[in-house]
C-alpha cells in the first residue's frame, strides 16, 4: 500500500532542498592473506554473469562473521552454488558425467552415505556418473554403501577422481570403480580399519612383536606373559582381526562387480590393501596404484582428471578460507547440493 503524502508536502518549498549525496556500500572486505579461488569462467551470450572471486569471499565473509543472517547464509549458499556450477559447465567432460562430489577433510560417516544417495537420485538424465573424491577415509560400511550406491546409480560407467587424496575407507570407494582417474599428487592408501584411531590390525602386529622378543629374551618370557595376561583379553585380539577381515570383504565385494578389468584376482587385491601394508598413512600413488588395480582401472592425464582437479581448488580454497574464518566446510552431493559450514571450538 502507497504511503498517503499530506497536502501539505505537495506545496512548492521556500527555499531550495539540500539533496544529500548518496555514495555506493562497498562490500565487505576479506581478511588479507586468503588462499585464492580460481576465477569463475566467462558467462556465454545471454548468460547471466556468474559470480566472481571475490563475490564469493564477500558472501562468506558477511554470512560466516557473529551478526551472520539467515538472509545472508541463504545468499553465500546461492553464490557459491553459482561459482561452482560455473567451474563445472566450463568442462566438456561435464556433459558426458553425472557428477558428484565428496570433499571432506573430517571422517566419513554413516549419513555421508544418505547425501549421496539423495544427490545420486536426484538425476533425471541416466549417464556415466564421476564422483570427485577427497577423504582421508573413515566410516568402512559407509564406504562400501557409497560405492555400491554410485554403480547402481551409474549407466555403463561409474569413474571416480582422486585430485589429491583418497585413502583407508575412501580407497575402499574406489575399488568400486570401473577407472580411478589419478594425476602426479594423487594417493590412495592401505584399508586398515581404526579402532580409537589406531590401526585394528596393531594389536595383532603388537603380539607378533612380543613373541619375537620372546625368542631374543627366552629369560623374560616369565614377565612378557605375565604384561599379556594383565593387559590383554584373547577377545579382542580376535574382535580386532574380525573388523580387518571385515574390510577385506567389502572390498573384495566391490571389485568383484567389475572383473574384467582386473590384473588378478578381487580377493588377491583386497587381501593386499589391507594386510600388506604396515603404515596407515601410507601413499599408494599412481604407478603403484597401477600395479594393484592394473592399467585399465588407473587412468592419468585424463580430460577427467583435469576437471576434477579444477572442482578441487575450488572446494580445497573455500575450505581453506572457511579456515581463516574459524570454519571448517565439507560438500557431499552434487553441484546442487547444500554446502556445509560449521564454527570450530577455540
Amino acid at each position: 500500500m502507497k504511503k498517503r503524502i499530506p497536502p501539505a508536502a505537495l506545496q512548492q518549498p521556500t527555499a531550495p532542498v539540500q539533496v544529500p549525496q548518496v555514495t555506493q556500500p562497498q562490500a565487505t572486505p576479506a581478511p588479507a592473506s586468503v588462499p585464492p579461488i580460481p576465477p569463475a569462467p566467462a558467462a556465454g551470450a545471454g548468460k547471466p554473469t556468474p559470480p566472481t572471486q571475490q563475490d564469493l569471499y564477500t558472501a562468506m565473509f558477511e554470512s560466516l562473521d557473529p551478526s551472520g543472517t539467515d538472509e545472508k547464509h541463504k545468499r553465500r549458499d546461492e553464490v557459491f552454488k553459482q561459482y561452482l556450477s560455473s567451474t563445472v559447465e566450463a568442462h566438456a567432460v561435464s556433459k558426458t558425467y553425472n557428477v558428484l562430489l565428496i570433499h571432506d577433510e573430517s571422517t566419513m560417516i554413516r549419513g555421508d552415505a544418505d547425501r549421496v544417495y539423495a544427490a545420486a537420485s536426484s538425476f533425471t538424465d541416466r549417464k556415466p556418473l564421476l564422483l570427485v573424491l577427497y577423504s582421508t577415509g573413515g566410516s568402512i560400511g559407509s564406504a562400501y554403501l557409497i560405492g555400491k550406491l554410485c554403480r547402481e546409480y551409474a549407466k555403463e560407467k561409474f569413474v571416480v577422481v582422486v585430485p589429491r587424496q583418497a585413502k583407508s575407507a575412501a580407497t575402499l570407494i574406489c575399488c568400486a570403480a570401473d577407472e580411478i582417474h589419478m594425476g602426479s599428487l594423487s594417493e590412495l592408501g592401505p584399508i586398515d580399519p581404526q579402532i580409537d584411531e589406531l590401526p585394528a590390525l596393531g594389536l595383532k602386529h603388537s603380539v607378533e612383536h612380543l613373541a619375537d622378543l620372546v625368542k631374543q629374551n627366552p629369560a623374560a618370557s616369565e614377565m612378557f606373559a605375565r604384561y599379556l595376561h594383565y593387559s590383554l583379553k584373547p577377545v579382542h585380539l580376535g574382535y580386532y582381526e574380525r573388523v580387518a577381515q571385515s574390510a577385506a570383504q567389502y572390498a573384495e565385494r566391490l571389485l568383484s562387480l567389475h572383473p574384467g578389468t582386473l590384473p588378478k584376482s578381487a580377493g588377491k587385491i583386497a587381501a593386499d590393501l589391507v594386510y600388506t601394508y604396515k603404515d596407515h598413512g601410507f601413499v599408494i600413488d599412481r604407478a603403484e596404484a597401477e600395479i594393484i588395480f592394473g592399467p585399465q582401472v588407473v587412468k592419468t592425464r585424463t580430460p577427467e582428471y583435469d576437471f576434477g582437479n579444477s572442482v578441487y581448488r575450488v572446494l580445497s580454497s573455500v575450505a581453506e578460507f572457511a579456515g581463516w574464518l574459524n570454519h571448517g566446510f565439507y560438500m557431499i552431493g552434487n553441484t546442487d547440493s547444500k554446502p556445509m559450514f560449521w564454527k570450530r571450538r577455540t
